[in-house]
Parts: structure tokens; C-alpha cells; sequence
């Protein structure tokens, strides 16, 4: 199929691109910091593309694009088009690299185990985690270092001799009957402290045991020590970004178009409040700490007021913008405003705003 547009022409700027099909349908939905450059990429020959990314190459009949001040201007419409559009494409090969749960079932003898769907169930789950590499390592560490069950069985099945796990000293031998609930459930809290990230003693334990590993010149336990390591410090850092996100924070963002330009952005949990582009060179500093303090306190204390419970998309959503953030630190400062600063009694709340205006103008002469 022919592409009826010219790619070459599309402009060198930050924005979102829709790739639609000869009926008219968007089949997927990007984003890119320029559009010439990324668009460009679909149709140079690369023979590394998968499958899915040639097929979809295949059907793509047009195209249409919308220009943004910035990157993360154009994340923000990528992901609003992506839910309410839920092109054909962006849902394939999301299937690819899908989020992951650790879950703690809700079994008398509960089972901990990897799940890529979070389910009203009434199991406990932790994440979602974006590396399902990292997922399953610290799955193994909790089955190597934990006597939990291991069994594949939906329920327990009372064996005289217990399975091979309780032979070979990694399992509690709940499958036996002779385990009592309380003694069980004291693995399962320790489980879950560690994953929520309360329990600083376990992770120093795997430094401690990579040390010893080094030392007795024992290589392979120490490469897999490590990799427990890192697995643990990825799920954990997750879940306290997932926590964060869930309290419905006031974030304040700012990222830079160029030398003379920068873009305010203030959120609630996954909602844009209010975003204005700021001239960097012409900025009256009084006049702009005076208006930030006045917009901060009015944005975020009027949603205060009528604020619901985050549903769970609501607080995956804000975890998605949080991330981002996240990654991209080196080029959008953010800042986290407390509700304690919005009271018009103190001051904490013209301290960060004089941080902020010395973000925006800083490099100025």
C-alpha cells in the first residue's frame, strides 16, 4: 500500500503522530521529541523491526500529527489518545512488554506468585513493575530465602513426606497439615514488609552474602546474589513509586524548550491542572512569585476540596506520569508540594515557589 504523505515535510518539533489506514481508522498512536526524525525511522529499511512493527508498516495509509511546546507535552497527549482511541497497534505491542504484578494470594496458606493482570480477587498485589526480568528474580530470591509454599496446586493436597521443597529445606511444608496458620503467615508479613520497602535488614543480608561469595571466591552465587539484589531494589523502588502515586500528590513540573522558553506544568495524581509557557529572558520575578504562590494555592486547594478516592487506573495512570518524570529528571525538574504548604499561614509554600523561579531562570544573564 502506497503511504499518501510526505514524511520529509513534517516539521522538527516535539509533538504526537497517528498512523491511520486506507479506512480511516488510527491504527497507532506515537509520540517523538521530533517528528521528522521519528516518522522518518518507519520507512528506513532496518532489519531489526519486529513482526508486528512490519505489518503494521504495511497497512499505514496516512498520516496525521499534532505539534506540542514539549516532550512531555507530547507524552501527556500520547497517552490520552492511546486511552480514549485504543488504536489496534498500541495495544499489540503493549501486549510485548505488559506490566507485572507480585501477587500474595488469598488461600488460608496463601502462595506468592507472578500475575499480568491485577484482579479483584482479594489477593494482595505489588506493582505493577515494568521489567518482568526483574519480577521473576526477586520471585526466586523470595522461594530460595522464605518457606513458602511452592506447590502449582490451587489448594493444599496433605502429603504424608511433603514435596521435594520441604526435602530439600526451602519450604515450610505446609502441604504436610503439620504447619499451623500463624507460624505461615509470619513469612508471608516478612514477604510483604520487604516488598513495601520496610525491611532494610534483608536487603543489607544479600550485600552482606555477595561479600561472603567474593570472598570464598565463589562467583556464580555472587552474580546471583547480585541479580537478587537488583531485583529487589527495582520492585521496591516501584512499589514506593506506586504508593506515592496513590496519594494524590500536588506535583509542579518544569521543562525547558530552549534557551529563552520554559513550560509550567502543575498536577494532581494523573491530572494536568493548569501548564503556561514562560518567557525565561522577559520574566518579571516579583510579578512571577507573586502569581505562582496565587495559582498554586488556588489549583491545588479548589481540587483538594472535591477531591475523590483515586480508582486503581486513576493511580496507574499517575504512577505512568510519575515515571516519567522520573526518568526524564535531566530535563524537567519537578517538585513536590505538600498540602501543609497551601495554608496561607506559612511560608514553606514562597520557599519552593523562589526554588522554582531559580530553576526557570537559572543559566539567565
Amino acid at each position: 500500500m502506497a503511504f499518501n504523505f510526505e514524511h520529509k515535510q513534517l516539521p522538527e518539533k516535539p509533538g504526537v503522530y497517528m498512523m491511520v489506514d486506507s479506512l480511516g481508522n488510527i491504527i497507532y498512536v506515537g509520540k517523538a521529541k521530533n517528528l521528522k526524525n521519528r516518522v522518518s525511522q518507519y520507512f528506513q529499511n532496518q532489519k531489526d523491526r519486529t513482526p508486528k512493527v512490519v505489518e503494521m508498516i504495511r497497512h499505514i495509509h496516512t498520516l496525521k500529527y499534532i505539534v506540542t511546546d514539549t516532550e512531555l507535552d507530547a507524552f501527556i497527549e500520547e497517552c490520552r489518545l492511546i486511552k480514549e482511541i485504543q488504536p489496534r497497534y498500541n495495544k499489540q505491542m503493549k501486549n510485548d512488554k505488559k506490566y507485572s504484578y507480585i501477587k500474595i494470594t488469598a488461600e488460608r496458606y496463601p502462595k506468592v506468585m507472578i500475575d499480568i493482570e491485577k484482579t479483584d480477587d482479594g489477593a494482595l498485589y505489588f506493582g505493577p513493575f515494568t521489567s518482568l526480568q526483574r519480577v521473576e528474580t526477586v520471585l526466586q530470591y523470595l522461594k530460595d530465602f522464605y518457606p513458602i509454599r511452592k506447590c502449582s496446586t490451587p489448594g493444599l493436597v496433605r502429603r504424608a513426606d511433603g514435596c521435594l521443597y520441604l526435602q530439600l529445606g526451602t519450604c515450610s511444608g505446609a502441604c504436610t497439615g503439620r504447619v499451623s496458620l500463624d507460624e505461615y503467615k509470619v513469612s508471608i508479613d516478612e514477604i510483604r514488609k520487604l516488598l513495601n520497602g520496610n525491611d532494610k535488614i534483608a536487603v543489607k543480608e544479600i550485600s552482606k552474602r555477595i561479600d561472603t561469595a567474593i570472598e570464598d571466591l565463589n562467583f556464580e552465587k555472587a552474580a546471583k546474589y547480585s541479580a537478587y539484589l537488583l531485583g529487589l531494589r527495582h520492585v521496591i523502588g516501584k512499589q514506593r513509586l506506586v504508593q506515592s502515586s496513590s496519594k494524590n500528590r500536588n506535583v509542579l513540573a518544569v521543562e525547558f524548550i530552549d534557551t529563552e522558553l520554559a513550560k509550567l506544568f502543575l498536577f494532581k495524581g494523573n491530572k494536568i491542572l493548569y501548564q503556561k509557557v514562560l518567557n525565561r529572558v522577559t520574566v518579571d520575578i516579583s510579578e512571577l512569585r507573586k502569581d505562582l504562590n496565587q495559582i498554586i494555592r488556588d489549583k491545588f486547594v479548589t481540587e483538594n476540596s472535591g477531591i475523590a478516592r483515586l480508582s486503581q487506573h486513576d493511580i496507574d495512570e499517575a504512577q505512568i506520569i510519575y515515571s516519567y518524570l522520573k526518568k526524564n529528571r535531566s530535563r524537567i525538574t519537578s517538585f513536590w508540594i505538600p498540602a501543609t504548604r497551601l495554608n496561607r499561614e506559612t511560608s514553606g509554600l514562597d520557599a519552593t515557589v523562589l526554588k522554582i523561579i531559580n530553576r526557570i531562570t537559572s543559566g539567565i544573564s
